[in-house]
């Protein structure tokens, strides 16, 4: 047998360390989202805009993973692994926010269906929910600002949590795909308009007061908290016109519900 020379046992040797190199780096790149995804948060926050601030890998308690070892008794179920990224943003405001995304909801998915499961989650679908989430928070807090506000004293209104929210169960995984293609997607566009006149899915505008929020009201507060529910109808088709829907609850017995839709 031939004996390899020293500068072809060094060429071996570099093409083995390239692989183990090329292959890690993959590694990394398919689980590092914010790396990964690159094109798809600058879109979204805009190029420039964003930077990740911190991750960290958590164990879930949502979803285990077989170990096994050779030594049976080491051998089990044992919790997942998900990750987190923060994420640094300027709003429209030109404050700083921090948001987090994580990649739990797409390993608890990817657990409970097979690849080729029409309910399974994609990474890129996975990512766009999680930035669904988020906004739908920022698009209902804008409502809370531009309108109740303009309606509820501050007092009142600090006991009231408005976000965009969806009928009919958890959207497709096909959904996901389409939403981040849409053009007002990105922190600079998204509004409570924007995802109530989508066909994409049925979203709706959820406002809810906050039971121990109110009890901490006087008596004078609340009479007028749950008199300003008329009032707060009308603002809200006002501002959204045929696009108009949401459900409110304001306490027990204060409650609304409309869709512009519906009562077309």
């Amino acid at each position: 047998m031939r004996r390899l020379t020293p500068f072809r046992k060094f060429i071996t040797t570099a093409l083995l360390l390239l692989i183990a190199a090329a292959v890690f780096f993959i590694w990394y790149y398919l689980r590092t989202w914010p790396l990964r995804f690159h094109g798809e948060l600058d879109a979204f926050f805009g190029k420039g805009n964003w930077k990740q601030i911190s991750s960290e890998t958590r164990e879930s308690l949502m979803y285990s993973v077989y170990h096994r070892s050779t030594n049976p008794s080491l051998s089990g179920e044992r919790p997942g692994k998900f990750h987190e990224w923060d994420i640094a943003f300027t709003n429209r405001s030109g404050e700083t926010e921090i948001w987090t995304i994580s990649d739990h909801t797409m390993r608890i998915n990817q657990d409970k269906y097979w690849l080729l499961s029409p309910k399974r989650y994609s990474a890129r679908q996975a990512l766009t929910q999680e930035l669904m989430d988020l906004s739908s928070g920022m698009a209902g807090q804008q409502v809370l600002d531009e309108i109740l506000r303009d309606v509820l004293p501050e007092r009142e209104a600090d006991c009231i949590n408005v976000e965009i929210s969806y009928r009919n169960g958890n959207p497709p995984p096909g959904m996901y795909s389409r939403l981040i293609r849409q053009p007002w997607f990105n922190v600079e566009q998204i509004s409570a308009s924007e995802y109530l006149k989508t066909d994409l899915y049925d979203f709706y505008i959820r406002i809810l007061a906050y039971d121990y929020r109110v009890e901490k009201l006087t008596q004078e507060e609340q009479a007028h908290l749950f008199g300003s529910l008329a009032e707060i109808e009308k603002a809200l088709q006002e501002a959204f016109g045929a696009c108009a829907d949401y459900d409110i609850y304001l306490g027990e017995g204060y409650t609304a519900e409309y869709s512009g839709e519906l009562a077309d």
